[in-house]
């Protein structure tokens, strides 16, 4: 959970020693403070869902939040120099090393333990490697809490708002339909969101940077909030046709025979995949204008329209209850994204025509795709055949009709920079070279 210190010190125009021992201290602090919550409620939440060894999970698992708040503030510096590469490699390890742990754990004895431990070492490794990755050493300090309090504190606040409008239909399809449907609810919706959060949201993250640094100029600021968008989209477009177009496929494949029930789910969950990763760009972009406190207000009440409109859905049946929480993503996303370009006016006509190759690619190559070609072949080689096939048509149309459609645009201009930086970030150049 995100106490909204990192996105502090990117917005901020000037950084000094104080800003960031203030930062990390305070995401020290305030992640103790949650975890030691987290172990006074573990009785309760265990009597209450009727599971005596949650008591033990929650309160060993909460131990991740302070041990991954103790990471030197130095990786905060990285972010704001959209310098990634130091921070991808201790990714790798971070993420190698706790899948490692978690299949050891599970092969010998698979319970829950296998997940909690795996996130545990996952959260050491990241405290101790990063200061591996960067020099900075920090101190405690509280010199700046005030002024970084009345940043971080609508962060902090969101962050449980936007958890309770992440869980309310879970919530609603435990009490309503039964442990049993829980579980294939939210597995399918698992399923929706793991390219999100394994690989797009992180992919995202330094546009949060980007979009900052070009906040004092106007103009700037548009070019770099449509960029960031339409390559958000164009990278969304293609996956969320194929996750519509063969749920039974994927979720055969990913989950196994016996969840078949639940596979039409994944239809609405991929409208809410489409926009989790892009409502996750679209606050960034928020943050990074300063808006903290409206973007909190705008969370808090779309998450009591969420509640409400949802309620009455509870009675009709879990597809309908998530093609309802689908299309209210949708709603919730769009008008965040009109919010947006009336604060930073970035041409939402513009963006849509930049769009546009990767709609019709996406919805050609599912034309392809979807003719009869395959013959009887098994689940898994069908789903890699369709798969491969898929990314292929739809990456290599989107680049022709890009090139034809877009070829004068300044925007496609920046894109073959990119190519030939061959990994250096374009947001590096100087503020009066967009292109």
């Amino acid at each position: 959970m995100e106490t909204g210190n990192q996105q502090y010190i990117i917005q901020k125009d000037q950084i000094e020693h104080a800003d960031l021992n203030t930062a990390w201290s305070m995401d020290v602090a305030i992640k103790t403070g949650m975890a030691l919550l987290i172990i006074a409620i573990a009785p309760l939440v265990a009597g209450y869902f009727e599971t005596p060894e949650l008591t033990a999970a929650l309160s060993i698992g909460a131990l991740a939040l302070p041990i991954r708040a103790l990471k030197t503030p130095g990786m905060m510096l990285l972010a704001r120099n959209i310098s990634y590469r130091p921070m991808f490699k201790l990714t790798l390890w971070q993420k190698g090393l706790s899948f490692v742990t978690i299949i050891t754990i599970a092969f010998v004895q698979p319970s829950h333990w296998a997940i909690i431990i795996g996130n545990l070492v996952s959260a050491v490794i990241l405290a101790v490697g990063s200061y591996q990755v960067h020099s900075y050493r920090p101190s405690w300090s509280l010199l700046h809490v005030r002024t970084q309090w009345r940043f971080s504190q609508w962060l902090l606040m969101r962050g449980v708002v936007g958890f309770t409008r992440a869980q309310i239909d879970n919530l609603l399809v435990s009490k309503v339909f039964g442990t049993t449907q829980l579980g294939g609810y939210n597995l399918v919706r698992e399923v929706a969101l793991l390219p999100a959060l394994s690989a797009i949201v992180p992919m995202s993250e330094p546009l949060l940077a980007a979009i900052a640094q070009g906040k004092q100029d106007a103009n700037i600021l548009a070019y770099r909030v449509r960029l960031s968008l339409a390559l958000m989209i164009t990278v969304l477009i293609p996956i969320t046709t194929f996750i519509m177009l063969y749920p039974e496929l994927i979720i055969t494949v990913l989950l196994g025979d016996r969840w078949q029930t639940y596979a039409p789910l994944l239809q609405p969950f991929g409208l809410y995949f489409f926009t989790f990763c892009l409502f996750e760009l679209i606050s960034n972009a928020v943050i990074a204008l300063g808006k903290v406190k409206a973007l909190f207000t705008f969370d808090m009440v779309t998450t009591l329209i969420i509640i409400s409109v949802l309620l009455p859905f509870t009675t009709t049946g879990l597809d309908t209850l998530a093609w309802a929480r689908g299309w209210l993503a949708v709603l919730t996303t769009m008008t965040l994204l009109l919010i947006l370009n009336r604060w930073a006016p970035f041409n939402l006509l513009r963006l849509c025509w930049l769009c546009t190759p990767a709609l019709i690619a996406s919805l050609a190559a599912a034309w392809v795709v979807s003719a009869p070609l395959f013959g009887e072949l098994a689940i898994l080689p069908e789903f890699l055949l369709r798969g491969f096939l898929f990314v292929m048509i739809a990456a290599i149309l989107i680049v022709i009709l890009a090139a034809l459609m877009l070829g004068r645009s300044e925007e496609w201009g920046q894109l073959r920079s990119m190519t030939r930086a061959l990994g250096q970030h374009p947001y590096n150049r100087k503020d009066g070279d967009r292109t």
